[in-house]
């Protein structure tokens, strides 16, 4: 499952949440809404300049995403980029989402090497090779 937010598109969601306009079918730019989900309960298992690991217990493809984006709205401050894993067990070997945050444009191209382009700057890019629990 991949999974595109910008900061933009998030901002939106929350602002139409607020005002009890949010869609489940379709966003500004005509994708798939993504439901609402309630940020869980989560501790920060590591944490770096560049790479932060959480712990979401019983984790989920949709709180986990959650719980990357309540994270780095409130602790991406001024890095240019940074890395967020969400995991169910503090020694799980398996990761059950991943992001990708970018400040900026010429940060994302440098790291990438043009792999991730957006519309919106910052950008998160988040992945979930294993949202179900196998």
């Amino acid at each position: 499952m991949r999974i595109r937010i910008t900061a933009a598109a998030a901002t939106a969601l929350l602002a139409a949440a607020l005002v009890g306009c949010s869609s489940d079918t379709d966003d500004a730019s005509g994708n798939a809404a993504t439901p609402k989900t309630e940020v869980p309960a989560y501790s920060v298992i590591k944490n770096t300049d560049r790479a932060v690991e959480l712990l979401v217990e019983n984790a989920t493809a949709n709180s986990a995403t959650a719980a990357i984006q309540d994270w780095i709205g409130s602790n991406a401050g001024d890095r240019k980029a940074l890395s967020v894993q969400v995991v169910r067990t503090k020694d799980a070997g398996t990761i059950v989402c991943r992001a990708e945050y970018y400040a900026d444009e010429a940060t994302a191209n440098v790291q990438t090497g043009g792999r991730i382009t957006a519309d919106e700057w910052p950008h998160t890019e988040i992945d979930c090779p294993d949202p179900g629990g196998s």
